[in-house]
């Protein structure tokens, strides 16, 4: 029988909290959309089967006034993340966008990214930006394997950025950024799983990150999920709890999941982060998902992408 207090207790524990009231001072994890947009038609990605063009790069006066507000909060937050929808670097001000983060006391910054337009420029801008992790997102070990699951992609020159930037970052970078080569389990690429995570552990230093992970739903709007749903998940997710979602409009949806988006809790422009993290109907959401009734929210129903330790692998060198 499900515990929801004891779940809720958990949440408390992973954000390294007291008692769950904490989360009233601010998220301990925001995520900026840098870029909306994306220059690949991955499979397993729910936006669609064409080319994602979005709406482009957050406007650099609206993200000044993020970074503003983040300020005050700088020792409570844990990570900024600049990736959501789309590729962060189709915003040829990241590097600076990741600077302008450190500069105001952000502990860890990172993003994920396809390496499409990772050049040897901006490689050097990144590595010097203060950038604490960046994720390389790699699934497949052959050429065939990886452009028919991340279509539009070239796997030699992705594979070349990749390498050309963990190469600069050993001679210039003293360990930093941390590289995460991140690989989505599915059918088309499981049988490459070994050979992928061998080429890749020799490739990193035994501080970066090589690791795996199952397919997920998006909320059940993937429509090419490969498993089965479970309509009964009543176990409140952390991201509620925990992260504060801002699109590159400004919007501020409920989760990572919620990339149409289909339940808006405010907007930057109009409000305050701390007054959008505290209003009534983020609460609400909350309290559906401590109570239980998580599954009167349509994007919630099934869905399991915050529970990370069933769906990651993290692979170590021996």
């Amino acid at each position: 029988m499900l515990n929801l207090e004891k779940e809720t207790q958990l949440i408390s524990k992973r954000l390294d909290l007291q008692t769950i009231d904490q989360i009233n001072h601010f998220a301990r994890y925001v995520e900026i959309e840098s870029f909306d947009g994306c220059n690949l038609n991955c499979v397993m990605c729910p936006l669609g089967k064409d080319i994602y063009e979005g709406g482009g790069a957050i406007p650099q006066k609206l993200f000044k006034k993020i970074v503003g507000e983040l300020a005050p909060y700088a020792d409570w937050i844990k990570l900024v993340c600049l990736s959501r929808n789309g590729e962060p670097l189709l915003n040829r001000n990241v590097a600076s966008m990741v600077k302008q983060l450190k500069d105001i006391g952000i502990k860890r910054v990172n993003f994920s990214t396809n390496a499409t337009a990772l050049t040897e420029k901006r490689s050097y801008e990144l590595i010097k930006s203060g950038l604490d992790e960046i994720r390389f997102s790699i699934d497949g070990f052959t050429k065939e394997t990886f452009e028919k699951v991340r279509k539009g992609g070239k796997y030699e020159k992705i594979l070349n950025n990749c390498l050309r930037f963990i190469k600069i970052r050993d001679e210039i970078g003293k360990g930093k950024p941390q590289v995460q080569i991140r690989f989505v389990e599915q059918k088309a690429n499981t049988h490459e799983l070994e050979s992928w995570k061998n080429f890749w552990l020799s490739k990193v230093q035994p501080t970066d990150v090589v690791a795996s992970k199952k397919m997920h739903s998006w909320g059940n709007e993937l429509k090419s999920y490969e498993g089965r749903i479970d309509q009964n998940v009543a176990i409140p997710c952390i991201s509620p709890f925990s992260t504060l979602e801002i699109l590159y409009d400004g919007t501020v949806p409920l989760c990572g999941c919620d990339y149409k988006p289909t339940v808006v809790l405010g907007n930057v422009k109009n409000n305050s982060l701390k007054e959008i993290w505290n209003n009534e109907k983020f609460k609400q959401m909350r309290d559906l998902h401590s109570s239980g009734n998580r599954n009167k929210i349509s994007i919630c129903v099934g869905c399991k992408i915050w529970d990370i330790e069933k769906i990651k692998t993290v692979f170590s060198q021996k």
